[in-house]
């Protein structure tokens, strides 16, 4: 019988990359907006829009019951995403070329798989969750693409 020993880091990352399938959504972060109406059908949801002065969220829900808010510039780039709802999201598809760093970040915490709550904050990116079985929240954002006027409060 052979015994197989697996680092709680190794594991954070590996849980993170397996993380539920509840939405497969192709827009990211630092993305473009050019798949949100895409995404929103592929989880038989629809968009709603709300512009604001220098912004504009794209809101959809997918039928898994996750609630995504994609924050998008006027030129069309992604600098900022959130979520609630009682699955937690596909990190990996909704953080995109951003998620090696976050899950770099992750399995360099001490004890990473003890927390109900993480907050990675890097020059590049800073990603906040928390949850636990039927709720989960949090929001991830590029600072170098925040508008000028933008209040990350808003994504709370």
């Amino acid at each position: 019988m052979f015994r197989t020993t697996v680092s709680c880091k190794t594991l954070v990352v590996v849980l993170l990359l397996l993380l539920a399938e509840s939405l497969q959504a192709s827009a990211h972060l630092n993305g473009d907006i050019s798949s949100i109406a895409a995404d929103a059908r592929a989880v038989q949801a629809s968009v709603r829009k709300t512009a604001l002065v220098s912004y504009e969220v794209h809101e959809f829900q997918s039928s898994a019951g996750l609630t995504v808010r994609e924050y998008v510039t006027r030129s069309g780039s992604v600098f900022a995403l959130s979520w609630s709802g009682v699955v937690p999201p596909d990190l990996h598809q909704l953080l995109g070329p951003e998620f090696p760093a976050y899950a770099a970040a992750v399995a360099a915490l001490p004890h990473p798989g003890l927390h109900r709550a993480v907050r990675v904050a890097q020059e590049g990116l800073v990603v906040q969750l928390s949850g636990h079985p039927r709720s989960y929240s949090g929001h991830a954002y590029v600072p170098a693409l925040l508008p000028a006027d933008f209040d990350v409060r808003v994504l709370h």
